[in-house]
């Protein structure tokens, strides 16, 4: 599934189920599992990745083993040993994964790496997060910031010292006023 993503689209019955959207020279969709892990205890039907790299996945609920993905949009996933690019979720779970952006309402991180993470409510354990802005925050181990408030004023402070003396000596050489 390189350049396919699976699609919401309503059957007869009113459910979703996902559809293949793309050049269709493959043909293939995830496959398709009854999930029982959501949080109302109800089963729904679910994609699937085992041990595959997927390119732009659009789905209910999305469950990732070894895999990767480009872009990930979902209501639910969970990830174990896997990789994403851009997530969008309103719930995600992470246990020894990655990703470069994500975006959620409720995330947990086990384990895992993130570069950007942006929640309503996150909890991180064991992980490591370059930026990270949550509403509510709970963190298990060390969690340091690479700027915090102090550090962004001296940051600034410095910065703004350097482009003094830095255009000062462009006018010497050049010899403007």
């Amino acid at each position: 599934m390189s350049d396919e993503a699976a699609t919401r689209e309503p059957n007869t019955n009113g459910l979703e189920e996902p559809q293949t959207a793309g050049d269709g020279a493959n043909g293939t969709l995830p496959p398709q599992f009854v999930a029982k892990e959501t949080a109302y205890k109800s089963a729904s039907e679910a994609s699937e990745l085992v041990r595959v790299d997927a390119g732009d996945v659009t789905a209910t609920t999305v469950s990732m083993d070894r895999s990767g993905a480009e872009r990930i949009t979902a209501d639910r996933v969970t990830m174990e040993r896997s990789g994403a690019r851009t997530m969008d979720a309103k719930s995600v779970q992470m246990d020894r994964s990655g990703v470069l952006a994500l975006q959620s309402d409720h995330t947990v991180l086990h384990d895992s790496a993130a570069v950007a993470l942006s929640a309503t409510e996150a909890r991180v354990v064991k992980s490591k997060v370059v930026f990270f802005r949550a509403e509510k925050a709970t963190v298990e181990g060390s969690l340091r910031p690479l700027l915090d408030g102090q550090g962004a004023l001296r940051f600034g402070a410095a910065f703004g010292l350097a482009l003094v003396i830095c255009g000062r000596i462009v006018r010497l050489l050049f010899g403007g006023k």
